[in-house]
């Protein structure tokens, strides 16, 4: 049970990496290209929060992008980079909330990944049964 909770883990922050954050600031207007906004490539670090688990820090890159026909949801492709290179942990759709700049997705197992937008800034956390695994902040690139 425990390597299965560590391996679940373990997936859950290099999907992570692939948060999707929105280009504009909470405070702003919602409207129906919010997720459009939200697509790109966002960079930055996670943070283990458990010590003494499988989690380890890592550099991060998120890929993530529109699905036609599919409005609240958002596709990302998670990665950290190792030795310099680009390892893609995982991809899945995302919840979008457009009117709180939030992307989510639930794990199995009862894991929550959960990212704000502010412009373009991505903060947010991995939670599993209420405690929290790992802090998130990502930058969208140019």
């Amino acid at each position: 049970m425990r390597t299965e909770i560590a391996r679940k883990l373990g997936l859950f922050c290099f999907l992570l990496i692939v948060v999707p954050a929105f280009s504009q600031s909470p405070a702003a207007k919602s409207g129906p290209d919010d997720a459009s906004q939200v697509a790109g490539v966002w960079r930055g670090n996670s943070t283990c929060m458990v010590k003494d688990s499988p989690c380890h820090d890592e550099v991060n890159v998120y890929r993530i992008s529109t699905i036609a026909g599919k409005p609240g949801l958002l596709l990302v492709i998670a990665g950290k980079i190792v030795d310099g290179k680009e390892i893609v942990m995982g991809s899945g759709e995302w919840k979008y909330d457009a009117q709180k700049h939030t992307l989510e997705w639930e794990i199995s197992g009862g894991g929550v990944l959960k990212l704000t937008v502010d412009g373009n800034k991505m903060e947010g956390a991995l939670t599993v049964r209420g405690t929290l695994y790992r802090r998130i902040s990502l930058k969208k690139e140019k």
